[in-house]
């Protein structure tokens, strides 16, 4: 939720104070000597938040270099002392469709990646093996294979690459820069760690979960929702929005994730000029503490 040009963050929390939730963290924003829009991340919390840090991304490409995106964390108490380490992040979006892992966007979208990785490892230097961390938000990187593919139900290499980046193996050279060695990598990490995808355990395949569609008994394909979707975007049939645990070993955490409560949040919505929230679907998950 961007706090630019309007007041609507102030009475979300506002709001969210009057249902318990106390504790909040946002994308900070700018001054009137500033007029990039702020990154548009808000964290709200029942439970106090020990610890916090932000990041703020470089500049992107296109639209998103007038916006401060990046990465919120949150070291926060749960009951019986039980403590989470919450990531929130939105990266560079692409505006086209199924772009090339050399489009700009893409190569942006990597580096920010990187940097949430060495972000995620700074903040969590001292977390004890049974505290989980987790990754939650608008990573803009889409896991469905486009929809004539022959496998859909797949992984596209931008998701593969994005899973090698944050687990810290890296990723080959050769894939942006053709005269690049086969043997060099980059954006790896002296520190490799187990990245689980909560959403697509829990479907066996990436949910849709922006430029959703209704398939008619004849085959005919419409969009579901047209009045926040961009044109462009109205069948994309992509899943961008991401709950990720990352670790090697959940067996041992304190509080772990309930991984057939994790599901796609539609947020329809009647008697409104909308017909759903966002343009993007929500999602959300549950979590267990021992």
């Amino acid at each position: 939720m961007f706090q630019f040009g309007s007041s609507r963050r102030t009475r979300l929390l506002e709001a969210a104070r009057k249902e318990g939730f106390n504790y909040s963290l946002t994308s900070p924003c700018n001054t009137v000597f500033n007029l990039a829009i702020d990154g548009g991340l808000v964290m709200l919390s029942k439970f106090p938040i020990k610890e916090r840090d932000i990041l703020i991304y470089p500049s992107g490409v296109h639209s998103d270099r007038f916006s401060d995106k990046g990465a919120l964390y949150a070291k926060i108490e749960l009951a019986q002392n039980n403590v989470i380490h919450l990531f929130m992040t939105h990266t560079q979006a692409s505006y086209v469709s199924a772009p090339p892992l050399t489009d700009k966007s893409v190569l942006v979208r990597q580096e920010q990646l990187s940097l949430l990785r060495k972000f995620i490892d700074k903040c969590t230097l001292n977390a004890l093996p049974e505290e989980p961390i987790i990754l939650v938000g608008d990573l803009n990187v889409n896991s469905r294979p486009q929809p004539d593919s022959s496998n859909v139900n797949g992984d596209t290499d931008e998701y593969l690459n994005m899973i090698k980046i944050l687990s810290g193996e890296g990723i080959e050279a050769n894939q942006i820069d053709a005269s690049a060695s086969p043997d060099k990598r980059i954006y790896n990490n002296s520190k490799i760690v187990g990245v689980k995808d909560v959403l697509k355990e829990r479907y066996e395949h990436h949910p849709i979960t922006f430029g959703d569609v209704i398939v008619a008994d004849d085959g005919t394909v419409s969009p579901k929702e047209t009045v926040l979707t961009g044109k462009d975007d109205l069948l994309a049939q992509a899943s961008l929005d991401y709950v990720l645990l990352i670790g090697t070993d959940q067996s041992k955490k304190r509080v772990t994730i309930d991984i057939q409560r994790t599901r796609v949040e539609e947020f329809f919505v009647s008697d409104a000029s909308v017909t759903q929230l966002s343009d993007h679907y929500g999602v959300s998950t549950c979590l267990i503490s021992s």
